[in-house]
Order: C-alpha cells, then structure tokens, then sequence
C-alpha cells in the first residue's frame, strides 16, 4: 500500500549515495509524498498531541506505530522542509525516517 514512500527506504538507510544523489532522491521524496494521499495536513498538531516533539519520544514511538501515525509523522517532516532545507535528511542522518519507513514496510507486510 505505501510502496511509493518505502520504496526511498534503500536510498536513506545506505551509505552509498553522493551528497548530490542523496538530495535529488530526497526532494523526489518530499515532492512525491507531498502529493500523495498519505500527506496529513493536521501532521504537526498530531505530533503535538502524541508528545512526539523530541527525536528521543519519536524514537520510542516508532515501534507501535500506526500507518496514519508513520504518514503523519513524515507530513511533519515534509512541511517543515519547505520551511527549513535539511529537516528529512537530519531526520535520515538521526535514523528516524529510515525506521518510519521501515515500520510502514512491516505493516505493509
């Protein structure tokens, strides 16, 4: 069902890529799920309302996860990259998108 989105899970959890390659792929990403029909636009205040604001509660969280919650949280990140370049890959970098992706995978399957 999200095969579109977990499809970018190589891409960020592999340490293959150019610094180049690694932000075309990224902003395919963002352009892609922005346009999907898994973009939440109430992203930030369900993050809000989880308590999810420290990488160290989103961590946590990931393993129970929801489809909506992990779709949700990646909104969040999207609408904060159009404000603030380097968001998803400090998300990438910190390991979070990488496990979200990988959570979706799992309820996927």
């Amino acid at each position: 069902m999200h095969e579109n989105i977990t499809k970018y899970l190589d891409f960020f959890s592999k340490n293959t890529l150019s610094k180049e390659e690694l932000q075309e792929q990224i902003n395919l990403f963002v352009r892609g799920f922005s346009q999907s029909e898994f973009m939440n636009p109430e992203a930030m205040d369900i993050m809000g309302m989880r308590g999810w604001a420290t990488r160290s509660a989103l961590q946590n969280a990931i393993p129970t996860m929801s489809a909506e919650d992990a779709c949700a949280c990646i909104s969040a990140f999207v609408v904060q990259e159009s404000f603030f370049q380097g968001i998803v890959l400090d998300q990438i970098q910190q390991g979070i998108l990488p496990r979200i992706l990988e959570r979706l995978k799992e309820l996927d399957g």
